[in-house]
Order: C-alpha cells, then structure tokens, then sequence
C-alpha cells in the first residue's frame, strides 16, 4: 500500500467535499501531527466537522468526546479511519449508545489508506 500523508489526505478530502458542495468554506488543521480536523462553514455558518484520523490517533483519549461533543451540539461529524480500523471505531461509537456520528474509511472515499510508517 502507498503511503499517503495527512496534508494529502486533507487536500483530497476538501476536494471532495467542495465538488459536492462549492459553497462549502472548510478550514483544516493538522492536530498533535497525526490527525486533521475540518471545520465546515456554509454560509458563514458553522455546519460540521470531519475528523481524519490515522492508524493510532483515532484511540487517543479525547477522540470519542470530541466527536460525542461536536454531534449533541447538532453538528455534522464524519470520522474518516483506515479501514482495518473501522471496526473497532464502530465499537467505540456504539459504547455511548447513540450513533451520531458517521463513519466513514478512506478506501470508501477512494483515498488511499494512511499507512504506518
């Protein structure tokens, strides 16, 4: 598998999301160096967040309350996680309950996995 790094998977994914949608404004930022947050804007007003995670930040301790925060303040929030990961992310978002958060992989999105080094 190709190595992918984080600021490529950013650009990819804002692509993404600016084709589908080119009113969109997304703001990202690299966080701790191994995960990215995109910050939606439509209209100027703040609509969601995307959460790109790799192999290890997606079980950092405060991941599961940014999200669960982000998405009971009635926010969009995707997380998108390698898809070996995908499982035990799943597991993780379910332990809350609820399921407001959508989970997403990078080869569902066509980008190619974030591998480890």
């Amino acid at each position: 598998m190709v190595q992918l790094d984080l600021e490529d998977a950013i650009r990819l994914r804002m692509e993404m999301l600016l084709r589908n949608n080119p009113d969109l404004e997304i703001d990202s930022s690299v966080q701790e160096g191994d995960w990215a947050l995109l910050t939606l804007n439509e209209g100027g007003r703040l609509v969601g967040f995307e959460f790109l995670e790799t192999d290890d930040s997606w079980s950092r301790p405060d991941a599961l309350l940014q999200y669960y925060e982000a998405a009971n303040a009635g926010y969009y929030v995707g997380v998108i996680v390698p898809s070996w990961a995908v499982d035990d992310v799943n597991e993780l978002v379910f332990s809350m309950g609820e399921y407001p958060v959508t989970i997403l992989t990078y080869e569902d999105l066509g980008i190619e996995e974030l591998a480890s080094a």
